[in-house]
């Protein structure tokens, strides 16, 4: 019975790595549905897995790569119960029940103690009773925004606000410190904000809702939400002693299961396989910076690695060295001819790397395989006075000038837009994701029908100067002295 579970957990392992390269391409496929949160929750999981799951399938025998994939398999469920549930739903689509081979899920994700064993706010959903703590323990009427986050998660809106609010209990904390309250919206319904009017905030229930007022005519309105004071000192609050009080004692323990035993060094053409895998998730996995997501090729990388899982499977069986190496070299080269032109500088780069970790005539071929780039490999951005006539708002980011930990933040703001390919593209092209920075805005404000569909960015100033874009006939308009276009 134990050989006829595991059987199955070396084709689930690599099954659960092409799911996730489809999933990952379908979430970045066209700007307009672009679902950035997937693309990095995603990508996170490979983060520090892909490795083991080429030193599982690096095992001689069929039982010794199913007995170590099973192992990797429980390393990897082991980090959250979201992610447990995550692998499963996933390995079911590939067709295979994962849910068996795995231990029973975590009754919660983390232990809420710090390694001094003192009590951290954790994440709760925002309700009346949790408002009114919130209010207890900080001055609300006083407190300033400092970023506000709203994005199009696919076709979701959600929203991010932080707040810097004064403690009204006693901490060892400097007087004149505040602490930051996050505020996470899961389907935002209307929108208004003024930087100019962004001081003290309220919240508020209605059915089904949830309303935060900022300053005197600032809304921010969702279907839920959730919140979590970000406090050195949050469990001197009066709701963190009541949350110590029934928190088991001690210090926090280790989160993860240790690394599975097998370590020994990858063979050449499965570590440059292995590092070139590793390094396109790492690209990828850049995502989790909204200013890069237009400069991150997610959906071209998903597909020159697509079915990886598999291959590298069916590389991993042949029993002589000499084959064995033969073959990883030809999926390594596959995976550069399937990206092209576009990925050509990505590679080059990439591969040049791992010259100097490779030796003999492994270190040859890696130098024969480095592609020549058509075009340079730097991102070419254009200029900030490059606007398409038609776009659909995904993100926009406002961040007011403070200091935080003694380290101070000049302020910023960034917008990203849903672009149509250009003019001499085929019609069934998908549109690209642009984004703008400015740096030390003076003037952000956001209306509430600036995400409904289609807008006509705007921009306002002298020629050669940038100083302004409106989208909607300024539903949204951001003005600062420097603005960058970043994608």
């Amino acid at each position: 019975m134990e050989k006829a579970r595991n059987a199955t957990t070396a084709g689930a392992l690599v099954a659960l790595l092409d799911c996730s390269l489809v999933q990952m391409a379908e979430a970045a496929a066209d700007a307009r549905t672009y679902d950035r949160k997937t693309i990095y929750t995603v990508s996170d999981v490979w983060d520090n897995n892909t490795f083991p799951l080429f030193r599982a399938l690096a095992a001689r025998t069929r039982w010794g790569r199913d007995r170590r994939a099973r192992a990797a398999l429980e390393w990897m469920a082991a980090f959250s119960a979201r992610r447990r549930t995550w692998m499963v739903e996933q390995s079911a689509i590939a067709g295979y029940p994962l849910d068996a081979l795995l231990p029973p899920p975590r009754e919660t994700d983390c232990d809420h103690r710090d390694y001094r064993g003192v009590v951290r706010a954790p994440t709760e959903p925002l309700t009346t009773e949790v408002a009114a703590g919130i209010g207890v323990d900080y001055d609300l009427a006083t407190a300033e925004v400092r970023s506000l986050l709203l994005e199009r998660v696919g076709t979701r809106l959600t929203g991010v606000l932080v707040v810097a609010a004064r403690r009204r209990y006693t901490s060892e904390r400097p007087a004149d410190e505040v602490a930051e309250l996050r505020l996470w919206l899961g389907e935002v319904t209307e929108t208004h904000f003024d930087a100019h009017d962004s001081c003290g905030i309220t919240i508020g229930f209605e059915t089904g809702q949830v309303a935060i007022s900022v300053g005197q005519r600032g809304i921010l309105r969702g279907a839920g939400a959730t919140a979590q004071p970000d406090d050195r000192s949050w469990h001197l609050s009066t709701a963190g002693r009541v949350f110590d009080a029934r928190t088991p004692a001690g210090p926090r323990p280790s989160l993860e299961m240790p690394p599975p035993r097998w370590q020994e060094p990858l063979d050449d053409g499965p570590l440059v396989a292995a590092t070139i895998l590793r390094d396109a998730i790492w690209t990828i996995r850049m995502i989790r910076y909204a200013g890069h997501a237009g400069e991150i090729l997610v959906w071209p990388l998903c597909m020159a690695f697509a079915g990886a899982g598999e291959s590298v499977l069916t590389a991993s069986t042949y029993m002589r060295a000499s084959r064995r190496e033969e073959a990883f070299r030809r999926l390594v080269e596959d995976w550069v001819r399937k990206g092209g032109p576009n990925l050509a500088p990505w590679f080059a780069v990439h591969l040049r790397a791992l010259v100097g970790k490779v030796s003999g005539t492994t270190r040859e071929w890696v130098t024969s395989v480095v592609p020549q780039p058509e075009r340079d490999s730097k991102v070419e951005g254009g200029t900030a006075s490059d606007l398409p006539a038609e776009a659909e708002l995904r993100l926009v980011k406002y961040v007011a000038a403070h200091t935080r930990y003694e380290r101070p933040n000049v302020g910023s703001a960034l917008v990203q837009l849903a672009v149509p390919p250009h003019p001499q593209a085929g019609q069934e092209e998908p549109w690209n994701l642009c984004g703008w920075e400015f740096t030390s805005p003076y003037h952000f404000q956001l209306g509430g029908t600036v995400f409904h569909g289609a807008t006509n960015p705007e921009l306002i100033g002298a020629p050669g100067v940038v100083p302004s874009l409106s989208l909607n006939s300024g539903d949204l308009t951001v003005s600062a002295d420097e603005v960058r276009k970043c994608s």
